[in-house]
């Protein structure tokens, strides 16, 4: 019984080239899992990472090791999806005869329309996908096809799930992912828990588990082990990919607390994600001991009407306190924040700006022109995409309508969204660009020609916002190429003089 798994290519999108909701972080080690407990589990399985090559060359690999068993870790990666789908479509005509069973979090949240679509997937396993594939990979290895938990397949040409797999509880259970690239890491991804205890309106990780807001924390001498292993094979720098690393209440900070007392001796230095209710000053300076560097808060907004649509459950005060909290122990946050909502009001943009502001969130360029564009984002199965389309304010889009557009409630918040994506994304295509002043990798706080782009951004941010304000409807789309393109203007301008400084 030969088993590949395969982390198919990801197409980069044009649109879409800085967003990375499409699925969350801890989805990276989604294939390591998978791939233990089906060897832990007795069978021959190897791991093909085609992420950065085309989809000709992904599929010469597939053709030139055959499989029983081809088990895709698949991703939407925006408007190109449809390509993976056309690759198992042209593997099965070349003549592959074994099954292809896809996982993750876009075919968990979308198996119906792929098995009503794509005749070339085979099953899909939905939820958490260790003990699935494992199950299937039993009885297709006994030759006797029976119905697998957790699994969804055609049953008379009709896609049916054989009931849902709870989610694997005590996760020390899983045995630790393998890790086939590990030499190349210079940051070694580590899960220490999975779920999280909200139901946020946008978030994708509830949906993993059938909708349920459930936390669940490894016990922190399994995650020390883990990491100490990695230790002794020469890592030291260390990212959790957890979707909220303290888990709820008095019990979640103390499971966070033994973990750092659990990794204080080991010298290493990690990063993290979290929400801002969960942070305390305790609990921080023990982190920050045992080698905290980096943290990003999941913030959302900063206007209370906004963030009680979104269901965060949390207050602008609490935000405000976490972030200063985080800069107490010496670490300047990332921050998680959706600028514009489809039913944001100008308003609402206004208190997101002056929000940034007050915070000191606006004074480095990579980061402002990140915060300064990012809209709402909303995918099938979620609760805020249900919502949406039954409100009217959500025209579905991608392959299975998985993607959703938004309808904005005022479309002066539509159309301001829309400019300053254009614009933020035109800075930070140049921040890309290695010949370029103003390169990422060269930025420093307080670094001139940073710092004069930096403000020129805000001010412009301010400049559309005020106009939006002044508009009494949709305004022409000539007018408003001819605007974008006097600021593209403004900002190719300043970049030149930048430019011509530094020469």
């Amino acid at each position: 019984m030969r088993i590949l798994l395969l982390e198919h290519p990801r197409a980069p999108s044009a649109f879409h080239f800085n967003d990375i909701a499409n699925t969350p972080l801890w989805s990276c080690l989604m294939t390591g899992y998978a791939g233990a407990s089906l060897a832990e589990a007795g069978f021959d399985v190897n791991i093909l990472d085609a992420t950065r090559r085309s989809f000709a060359d992904a599929l010469d690999s597939l053709l030139d090791a055959p499989s029983d068993l081809l088990a895709v870790h698949a991703v939407y990666f925006w408007e190109r999806t449809g390509e993976l789908f056309k690759m198992l479509s042209e593997l099965k005509r070349r003549g592959y005869g074994g099954r292809v069973c896809l996982f993750g979090f876009f075919p968990t949240l979308a198996w119906r329309d792929i098995l009503a679509h794509a005749p070339a997937v085979d099953a899909v396993a939905v939820g958490e996908p260790e003990a699935t594939l494992v199950a299937l990979a039993r009885s297709l290895a006994a030759g006797t096809p029976a119905q697998v938990e957790g699994l969804a397949a055609r049953r008379r040409g009709e896609p049916v799930l054989s009931g849902r797999r709870p989610p694997m509880d005590p996760l020390d259970r899983l045995p630790f992912p393998l890790r086939p690239f590990l030499d190349s890491e210079q940051t070694v991804n580590v899960l220490a828990s999975r779920g999280c205890y909200n139901g946020c309106s946008f978030c994708l990780v509830p949906a993993l588990n059938g909708g349920q807001a459930v936390w669940r924390g490894r016990s922190a001498d399994n995650v020390a082990a883990e990491i100490a292993a990695l230790v002794g094979r020469g890592k030291s720098d260390f990212y959790f990919v957890d979707p909220n690393f303290i888990g709820p209440g008095a019990a979640g900070k103390e499971n966070a607390m033994r973990l750092s007392r659990a990794m204080a001796g080991l010298g290493i230095t990690f990063g993290m994600e979290t929400r801002a209710n969960d942070v305390t000053g305790p609990l921080l300076r023990g982190l920050r001991g045992s080698g905290l560097a980096s943290l990003l808060l999941g913030i959302e907004s900063g206007s209370p009407g906004v963030l009680k649509r979104l269901g965060k459950r949390t207050t602008v005060p609490q935000n405000e306190s976490a972030i200063a909290a985080v800069r107490d122990i010496g670490i300047e946050p990332e921050i998680g924040f959706i600028m514009f909502e489809p039913e944001s009001r100008l308003e609402d943009v206004d208190e997101n700006l002056r929000f940034l502001e007050r915070n000191r969130l606006l004074d480095r360029l990579g980061r402002t022109a990140n915060l300064l564009y990012h809209a709402h984002i909303t995918f099938k199965g979620t609760p805020g995409y249900r919502t949406a389309i039954e409100r009217g304010m959500l025209v579905p889009e991608g392959v299975y309508g998985f993607e959703g557009r938004p309808v904005y409630a005022d479309g002066r918040v539509g159309w301001l969204a829309g400019i300053m994506r254009l614009i933020c994304q035109f800075l930070l295509r140049e921040m890309g660009k290695p010949a370029s002043p103003v390169h990422w990798s060269a930025e420093t706080a307080g670094q001139k020609p940073f710092h004069v782009l930096n403000d020129q951004l805000v001010e412009i941010c301010k400049r559309m916002l005020a106009t939006a304000a002044g508009l009494t409807g949709a305004p022409e789309p000539v007018w408003t190429k001819r605007l974008l393109a006097d600021v593209l203007k403004e900002l190719q301008q300043a970049l030149a003089e930048v430019d011509a400084r530094a020469g």
